[in-house]
């Protein structure tokens, strides 16, 4: 066996018998993932008893030996992806729908003459992420988008009713469920309200990319609402920009902020900057509309982004909550509004096709 495959056990799985009677039929890919940092490849599996097919993500622990401490570092990783299996578990027992389902959870043990273990999750089959299933060359398919942006809506709103905050919005997170509405998945970078988590103490724990400002400008609130609730909300809004531009809002931005308002120039207070930052979501919102070819759901998609990208977090979410008797964040009503806007869409469609 060569030493690269010695050292990296989680892309050796193929044909493995795994517990309970699931067989590792072939590797699909390998990325990046949530769970610490770490490389993670994928799998397809089958339950060699009833046939039903999954989808296995499989932890690669073999960065650790590079580690000052391997152990140690092995150790905190372990504590990563148990964190991560509590979630999924949480989310599963309380029947969040829009989530990633988790079949179950395992371990291969370390083989003989190493010490790392291949932790996986064994979860439901998804036909890959909007990567995938976006085609950017072709016309707008707005009922496809408002059908993401709905399933998103409706996940995070689940897990925020439930005390969690994802972090971690992207395209490469969201999942297409052949035959299902779309949903979330890797819950590695999440949050729990009241709870010791492995990433409680960040300011934020998610891709830097999808950023909202106050977290370059290193100005995050205090309060869990504010600085978690409204970090979802902002990649919320980032996803509607980035289903109609494949720009993100915070990629779209910083072409707007000014070199000297940018987060990595400024010195001053982050109260003091938001009256720029307030012009560059102006100019990223009609820059937004300009790529959207129907007038009138571009105005109302415009309008979402105003309320669930504002600079501010304090003022982040919909007027009748963030200003209401008890303030605070909540994604509810986008969830009626995401599925106004796509049973329009779908009507106007049916009249087309009728015509």
């Amino acid at each position: 066996m060569s030493t690269v495959a010695y050292l990296n056990p989680a892309m050796l799985l193929a044909g493995k018998q795994l517990d309970n009677n699931w067989k590792v039929i072939d590797l699909i890919t390998k990325h990046l993932e949530g769970t610490g940092g770490n490389f993670s490849y994928s799998y397809n599996v089958i339950n060699t008893e009833t046939g039903e097919k999954a989808f296995l993500k499989a932890l690669d622990f073999s960065m650790a030996l590079k580690s000052s401490n391997p152990l140690q570092r092995m150790g905190q990783l372990t504590g990563f992806f148990q964190f991560e299996q509590n979630v999924l578990e949480l989310c599963k027992n309380k029947r969040l729908n829009r989530i990633i389902n988790l079949i179950e959870a395992g371990t291969v043990p370390a083989e003989e003459g190493s010490i790392i273990p291949v932790p996986y999750f064994i979860m439901e089959l998804a036909a890959g992420d909007i990567y995938h299933q976006m085609d950017f060359s072709k016309k707008i398919d707005h009922i496809l988008n408002l059908k993401i942006l709905h399933s998103v809506c409706v996940a995070l709103y689940q897990l925020h009713n439930n005390g969690i905050a994802h972090q971690d919005v992207k395209p490469s997170n969201i999942l297409r469920i052949t035959d299902g509405p779309h949903k979330l998945g890797d819950l590695g970078r999440a949050d729990l309200r009241g709870e010791t988590t492995p990433y409680g103490l960040m300011p934020f724990a998610g891709d830097p990319a999808y950023a909202a400002p106050e977290v370059h400008y290193k100005a995050v609130s205090q309060d869990w609402v504010f600085r978690r609730i409204a970090s979802d909300a902002f990649q919320l809004g980032s996803m509607i920009t980035f289903l109609y531009t494949q720009l993100n809002m915070t990629a779209i931005m910083k072409i707007y902020i000014a070199p000297e308002h940018n987060w990595s120039n400024w010195t001053q207070t982050y109260r003091e900057v938001l009256p720029y930052l307030y012009v560059a979501l102006e100019q990223s919102i009609d820059f937004f509309k300009s790529n959207v070819d129907d007038k009138e759901l571009g105005e109302e998609l415009g309008n979402l982004l105003y309320q669930l990208c504002d600079p501010d977090p304090n003022k982040r979410g919909h007027p009748k909550t963030i200003f209401g008797k008890n303030k605070t964040i909540s994604l509810e009503r986008y969830n009626t509004i995401f599925d106004r806007l796509l049973k329009k869409q779908e009507m106007n469609a049916l009249k087309l096709r009728m015509n």
